[in-house]
């Protein structure tokens, strides 16, 4: 994708403050939300929203941590998924509004899109699946204890539908 496409589509999402859910770079890619080139593997997928819209929890969950990794993640919110021992991460964040402890529903808004830590001035969501602790850290690019979110994603926040409850299923962690 060409540097005028991802202008216009960060164009239309200031002006629109919504994305349509535009993924700019997946699970293992080796681009950024700017469609630039990275280094290391990408071990979550990012989506592209308008700066300070709402950030959303991806399933029901209990807040793990909150940290700020000026250099990462930025402003970022852990989710414990504990029946299904997981975690999902979400980094970039203008603003966190919950804290740890509090209990999420899918959809809930848990903090404000941003472009805080590596974002490179792209107001996006990263959002990981960790299948172990993975709130400790890991070094970029190092994809062990994380799969691809997209595999469990059922696209954007409906609050008609009904989710299973047996099996960990995800939302898009940004309106569309």
């Amino acid at each position: 994708m060409g540097a005028r496409v991802v202008l216009a589509i960060l164009l239309a999402v200031f002006v629109s403050g919504c994305a349509g859910a535009y993924i700019p770079s997946t699970y293992a890619s080796y681009n950024g939300a700017n469609n630039l080139p990275r280094r290391q593997p990408h071990a979550g997928v990012d989506f592209v929203s308008g700066y300070g819209a709402p950030a959303l929890a991806a399933a029901d969950g209990r807040v793990l941590v909150t940290t700020n990794r000026p250099g990462g993640c930025g402003h970022s919110v852990f989710i414990s998924h504990d029946q299904f021992a997981r975690y999902t991460v979400y980094c970039h964040l203008k603003e966190v509004l919950v804290k740890p402890g509090d209990a999420v529903k899918r959809g809930e808004t848990i903090g404000l899109v941003g472009t805080t830590g590596n974002a490179v001035g792209v107001p996006h969501v990263h959002l990981e699946l960790c299948t172990a602790t993975c709130y400790r850290g890991h070094a970029d690019g190092d994809l062990r204890d994380t799969e691809d979110p997209l595999t469990r994603a059922d696209g954007c926040f409906d609050p008609k539908k009904q989710y299973p409850a047996d099996r960990l299923v995800l939302t898009y962690p940004v309106k569309c």
